[in-house]
């Protein structure tokens, strides 16, 4: 029974066409919501080095207050990781004590399915002793995209005993956060990257963007218009980690779900 809490940014409630830098500056007059980076090195998004000039759109949301508009988006999806230990869980269920040394997960699960139930739309279903089905895992891991827009992915990795790797076959990975933090230095400048993969530690969290443009009017501004946007189809979000690509002893499932461009 796991969850994520999304904090949603002050900057979504910002009038479309308002100053975003204006709108981030206005927060530092309020002590409670006060982020001097100056002064204070647990602030977690200063204030941008540069106003951009960026101004709220007219559509989409923020990951973060970032003044400059640089975390838009169109859509969200969160991505839990999961390992899981049946051995472990069946001796805990015994009423035996656990050994927490032993653990080894054999199961590896996007918010609590393997592949190919990741990609299954609804809940998911077992008839159990009663003869009466039960519902369980009620979100699948279908990354859906229209072309030319911008995915945001809310990665964490809830696992006890690995490390786990993600990967991005096709759609560059911009990471713009890291454990629910701005990527972005003390003096406002943005430290983000570009990567095609991502490795995650059990109790850590990244915000990934994918973005589907490969060209847009103005190159600067992530909600401006894409003239060229990326091919439509299935693209693939997997672990090249490949003992991790299986459900225990079959062959195929673990950690593997799909991007659909559509």
């Amino acid at each position: 029974m796991t969850g994520q809490l999304y904090v949603r940014p002050r900057q979504d409630r910002v009038p479309a066409g308002s100053g975003l830098y204006v709108a981030r500056q206005q927060q530092d007059l309020d002590l409670r919501t006060a982020c001097v980076s100056a002064n204070d090195i647990l602030c977690s998004n200063p204030l941008p080095a540069v106003n951009t000039g960026a101004t709220r759109a007219a559509t989409g949301r923020y990951a973060y207050n970032d003044g400059d508009g640089s975390t838009f988006y169109n859509v969200d999806y969160p991505v839990q990781i999961h390992g899981f230990d049946p051995n472990f869980h069946f001796v805990g269920m015994t009423f035996n004590p656990e050994g927490f040394a032993d653990m080894k997960d054999k199961f590896f699960l996007l918010n609590g399915r393997s592949y190919p139930d990741t990609v299954s739309a609804g809940p998911l279903q077992t008839q159990t002793a009663d003869g009466v089905n039960h519902f369980s895992q009620p979100l699948p891991t279908i990354i859906n995209i229209t072309a030319g827009q911008r995915a945001l992915l809310r990665i964490s990795d809830l696992d006890t005993s690995e490390y786990q790797t993600l990967a991005s076959l096709g759609i560059p990975m911009q990471v713009i956060g890291y454990n629910a933090k701005l990527l972005r230095d003390q003096a406002g400048n943005n430290l983000y990257y570009t990567t095609n993969s991502i490795t995650l530690a059990g109790g850590e969290s990244l915000d990934v963007i994918l973005d589907t443009c490969t060209v847009r009017a103005t190159s600067s501004d992530p909600s401006s218009t894409c003239t060229t946007p990326m091919a439509t189809g299935t693209y693939y979000l997997y672990t090249p980690n490949l003992d991790h690509l299986s459900n225990d002893a079959e062959n195929f499932g673990g950690l593997m779900t799909e991007v659909h461009v559509n």
